[in-house]
């Protein structure tokens, strides 16, 4: 690794917004990804199992997901799934420009969700209890992470599978409230960072570290060393309820775009010969 840029500039984000059912507001979230590259959603996952629509319109919000959600036999988990999926969908299909029925995800294998056939935005989603925190970006890769503050005591007990000597080292006498607090900020910075490399918990927590600072934190090798990588960026977000969350950003010049629309990523003679003519293409016929 090499060592640090002191006078790397770290890209600001845009607010996160608050979204309280599937007719929106989007705006935002739309200006921001044409202006910035980065969108920023938070949402009540309950709300949005109220406001939701049933029936036929369910379906169409669903798009592929729907058998999934036909299957799960508690309605708990049911509207749970629904109401994460469409806010998932919803904001895709924002940053496409096209409806959400047409949006389909996959999965790697360690759970991190992805656009089939629109690599153009990269998606990341937590939720912790009632809250669903979900980033985008056309810059590159990006990870989110949320938790509430409630859990910070609990997460301060497992400081030494979290944190780093070096990590450690520097928390040494702080009050037990700041100490709690600051292993909270790293642990969903953490997540944030693994979740943007696809690894999950794959990547050990103990294997690399960070230097909190005001708002964010700065990536540290496992002996503390500071880490030359100007293309990634670390935020700290307050959020609702008292959350704590994170956003791990990359930013990859090489290929990222600004114009999400999916009309300007498919070819339309290539998306006539896949969907045929007599089939509406995503992002091409509305």
């Amino acid at each position: 690794m090499r060592p640090a840029d002191p006078g790397a500039a770290v890209r600001p984000l845009p607010p996160v917004h608050l979204v309280a059912g599937p007719e929106g507001p989007w705006e935002a979230l739309a200006e921001d990804l044409r202006t910035g590259g980065v969108g920023l959603l938070q949402a009540s996952l309950s709300r949005w199992e109220r406001e939701q629509p049933a029936g036929p319109r369910l379906r169409e919000l669903l798009g592929p997901d729907w058998d999934q959600y036909q299957e799960s036999r508690s309605p708990a988990v049911r509207n749970r799934f629904a109401a994460s999926r469409v806010l998932l969908r919803c904001a895709v299909a924002t940053a496409l420009k096209v409806s959400p029925g047409h949006v389909e995800f996959g999965y790697h294998i360690s759970g991190r969700p992805y656009v089939r056939g629109f690599d153009q935005v990269d998606i990341s989603m937590s939720h912790s209890a009632d809250l669903l925190l979900i980033g985008l970006t056309s810059l590159g890769r990006i990870g989110v992470d949320v938790e509430p503050a409630e859990r910070a005591p609990s997460i301060a007990e497992l400081d030494r599978h979290i944190c780093t000597r070096a990590e450690l080292a520097a928390l040494v006498g702080r009050p037990e409230e700041e100490y709690q607090r600051a292993l909270l900020r790293t642990w969903v910075l953490k997540e944030a960072y693994t979740k943007a490399l696809g690894q999950g918990m794959y990547f050990p927590f103990t294997e690399f570290g960070f230097q909190l600072t005001e708002g964010g934190a700065e990536l540290r090798t496992v002996e503390g060393r500071p880490v030359n990588e100007p293309s990634w960026s670390f935020h700290c977000l307050p959020l609702a309820d008292g959350c704590q969350g994170a956003v791990a950003l990359q930013e990859q010049h090489v290929g990222s775009v600004r114009d999400t629309r999916a009309a300007t990523a498919v070819d339309r003679r290539t998306a006539l010969a896949i969907w045929g003519r007599r089939t509406p293409v995503p992002g091409l016929d509305g």
